[in-house]
């Protein structure tokens, strides 16, 4: 077979002789970036052939390549397949990075009611008058001393294996581990059989986002947070955002496995990561909650998506489920249950039922709308006892996919963009993750210098780039790439790049599609809901958008509506908050599903309101006063 050797990581892959690159340089932990799920229309996958032979350009090469890099041996690695030897290069702006995940949160407090107990019993031991085997012994006690019934069915092999002897070591006085719910007795579910009490007993709920996994570990017997930990989904390698995804599993034969595969090796090394933090053991997680949006779900399962990718959006499963864990090859407890909550539809998933289960779940509250921004826009909407919600395809742009230098919020990445004076003179001010120098810009970044641009004006309401020759002191900033206007954020001498950091006008426009896709549909909610935003008591802004993003920007560039900034809350990973609150109360899931089955969802798909809406809020606003 082929081998392909990799630099800097040194190291050598065998593959089957036409394999796919990108799987290639996967299968050998170099993972590169292919936002557009490998379609070769982003151009961010570039890798340089040393040696071998080179691969002759494709005609998507000679759109994204200038033609030196392609003499120099530089390609896009989703274009090509494996054809002999080779060795290549990996450059570190070609590999998925992030620097900024949000863990933190605006938590609400609930009652403790987890689904996993540990209760005592005390046995009659065997005689030759009671010969009722182990299991039907302990079945019997468990519902004599604790009232609850758990049928043989439900025992893991592994319990009935540790069954006799755990019995015995404990002198027939064991703590039981089980999974139960009140409201669904039926299903209750031996875990597990300790000696004592000394034993941890956890949880751990997850967030699985499109671009960042969080996993909260969670002490079942005090509701207490031990740990928690993150990193980028590996199923970026697949595509940036949903759409990607969907893509590539309705192409792909092997896609739905492939994907789960990826996110369940991300999960897997949070848990590890978490038990360390926490001085505990993967075993002792006898539960998994999981929130995320409609797809992540179904890749979490292995569920194929193609129902989801094609009109009406409708998705193989909504309801909420708990299954084993080990099906999906989670590392915990051999007999923990994983649970995912509860979805609305193919585009408003669990994350969004989280979202109102921490905020908005008291139906009889003021008026209260909550924005998830991510790459899929995701709203609800509380008013008068009734749920509104909806989703906007807002694509990548505000976390820097489709953005001609636009990054994840990365080391490098410009977060922050202002503009300073002395009196005298005026000068742009940047800031970037982590200090390190600026190599491109994320979608805090973007928000501000749209601002920035329009406050200028550099760039008008209709969102073109002004040139005509006024004396500011901006000009000098302005310039071209390609044929394309472009403003200059930072230098090349202060970037240490050939181009400095720079904004072309289909930025701006792809700014403006994503924008105002996520304005649009809030304007349709508050329409079908008969009310106007003086109605909204507050605004609540979920996810890193709320945390990292200057409020201000969003509302000059019409993200946000000109609301009181103390009616605009930042309220952290509501989701994770959301997924907790479900790990530590059983009455919570329930209200999980009440609110899922009332949810109104308002389909955006050929709306006539959508539509005037979106191109309404296409353009920037005018100065905020």
């Amino acid at each position: 077979m082929p081998r392909v050797f990799i630099l800097p990581d040194q190291v050598e892959v065998e593959v089957p002789d036409g394999a796919p690159l990108v799987r290639a340089l996967w299968q050998a932990g170099a993972l590169v970036e292919t936002p557009c799920g490998g379609f070769g229309v982003c151009g961010k996958c570039r890798v340089r052939f040393l040696s071998g032979a080179t691969p002759s350009p494709t005609p998507d090469e000679l759109a994204h390549l200038p033609a030196q890099d392609l003499a120099e041996g530089w390609r896009l690695a989703c274009r090509h397949r494996v054809i002999g030897d080779a060795h290549l290069e990996v450059p570190s702006e070609s590999r998925p990075a992030i620097a900024q995940v949000l863990t933190t949160a605006v938590e609400r407090e609930v009652p403790l009611e987890p689904a996993v107990l540990r209760l005592p019993v005390t046995l009659d031991q065997p005689t030759t008058h009671d010969e009722r085997s182990d299991l039907r012994r302990l079945l019997d006690a468990l519902h004599e001393q604790h009232g609850v019934r758990a049928a043989p069915r439900q025992v893991p092999l592994n319990v009935l294996r540790q069954l006799s002897q755990g019995m015995r070591d404990s002198g027939f006085r064991p703590y039981v581990v089980l999974f139960h719910d009140p409201n669904h007795p039926a299903k209750t579910r031996l875990l597990a059989i300790h000696s004592d009490e000394s034993q941890p007993l956890l949880g751990i709920a997850f967030d699985i986002g499109t671009t960042t996994l969080v996993g909260y570990l969670v002490d079942l017997q005090t509701g207490k947070q031990l740990a928690h930990a993150a990193r980028l989904n590996p199923q970026v390698q697949y595509g940036d955002d949903v759409v990607s995804r969907l893509t590539f599993v309705y192409h792909d034969p092997a896609g739905a496995r492939l994907l789960q595969h990826a996110v369940v090796r991300g999960l897997n090394e949070i848990i590890v990561e978490a038990c360390q933090l926490a001085g505990v053991a993967p075993h002792d997680i006898y539960e998994v909650v999981a929130v995320g949006n409609t797809t992540m779900l179904h890749l979490l399962l292995g569920v194929n998506t193609n129902s989801i990718a094609v009109a009406p959006y409708v998705p193989v499963f909504a309801d909420l489920l708990s299954m084993e864990a080990r099906q999906v090859g989670l590392r915990t407890s051999p007999s923990a249950l994983l649970t995912t909550l509860p979805c609305v539809a193919g585009y408003v998933g669990a994350d969004t039922v989280a979202v109102a289960l921490t905020h908005l779940h008291n139906p009889r509250g003021g008026t209260v709308m909550a924005l998830d921004i991510g790459t899929n826009g995701e709203v609800v909407l509380r008013h008068q006892g009734k749920y509104y919600c909806t989703s906007a395809a807002a694509g990548p742009a505000f976390e820097g996919g489709r953005i001609y230098q636009g990054i994840r919020a990365e080391f490098g990445a410009i977060s922050q963009v202002s503009v300073e004076s002395n009196g005298e003179n005026q000068w742009l001010h940047i800031t970037t993750v982590g200090g390190s120098p600026a190599k491109g810009i994320c979608g805090s970044g973007l928000i501000d210098a749209a601002a920035c641009l329009l406050d200028l004006g550099a760039v008008n309401e209709a969102g073109r780039m002004n040139s005509n020759g006024d004396a500011d002191w901006w000009q000098t900033h302005l310039t071209e790439v390609g044929d394309l206007k472009a403003f200059r954020l930072v230098s090349p001498e202060a970037s240490g790049t050939p181009e400095g950091v720079v904004l072309t006008q289909k930025d701006i426009r792809e700014l403006q599609l994503a924008k105002g896709s996520i304005r649009a549909v809030t304007e349709v909610l508050l329409q079908v809901a008969g009310i106007g935003w003086a109605d909204v008591h507050r605004l609540l802004v979920a996810g890193a958008f709320g945390m990292y993003v200057n409020l201000r920007s969003a509302q000059r560039i019409g993200l946000l509506p000109p609301l009181p900034p103390q009616r605009i809350q930042p309220v952290g990973n509501a989701a994770g908050a959301g997924a907790k609150i479900a790990l530590r109360s059983v009455r919570e899931r329930r209200r999980a599903q009440w609110l899922a089955r009332h949810m109104t969802h308002v389909v955006m798909t050929s709306n006539p309101q959508y539509e005037e809406a979106y191109m309404e809020h296409l353009g920037f606003v005018e100065a905020l006063h």
